[in-house]
C-alpha cells in the first residue's frame, strides 16, 4: 500500500530527475523536452507539497490553486507564483514555439529555487 509519505517522496525524486535531464535535452538540440522537463520538474515540487497537506493536485488548475493557497493561506512568499508563472511558460513552450536554450539555461536556475523553496515548506 502506498502512502502519503511515499507519494511525497515519489514526487520530489521525480523534480529532481526532470531537472537533471534538462541539460541532456539541451545537448541533444530539444528544446520542446527541455522546456517541458523545467516544467515537470516544477509541476512534481507543487504535487509534494500538495500531497502533503491532503491537497487535490490531479490537474493543472489544481497547482496553481496549490501555489495560491500556498501564499493566501499559509503566508509563502509571493514570488514563488512569479517563479510558478515561469515554470508554466515552460510547459507551454512545449507545444508551441520553445524558448531559446539560453532562456532555459536561466529557467533551470530559477526552477532549482523554486523546487528548493517549495521543499522548506514541506
Amino acid at each position: 500500500m502506498t502512502t502519503a509519505a511515499d507519494t511525497i517522496a515519489y514526487h520530489r525524486e521525480r523534480s529532481w530527475h526532470f531537472l537533471a535531464l534538462v541539460d541532456d535535452e539541451l545537448a541533444r538540440g530539444e528544446l520542446e523536452e527541455a522546456s517541458n522537463k523545467l516544467w515537470g520538474a516544477a509541476a512534481h515540487a507543487i504535487k509534494a507539497v500538495a500531497e502533503s497537506r491532503g491537497w487535490p493536485h490531479h490537474a493543472h488548475a489544481l497547482l496553481q490553486q496549490t501555489m495560491e493557497r500556498l501564499i493566501s493561506e499559509e503566508g509563502a512568499s509571493q514570488h514563488l507564483f512569479g517563479q510558478y508563472m515561469m515554470a508554466s511558460a515552460y510547459h507551454q513552450g512545449f507545444y508551441a514555439w520553445p524558448p531559446p536554450a539560453d532562456a532555459i539555461r536561466y529557467g533551470k536556475e530559477i526552477i532549482t529555487e523554486f523546487i528548493a523553496a517549495l521543499e522548506s515548506l514541506g
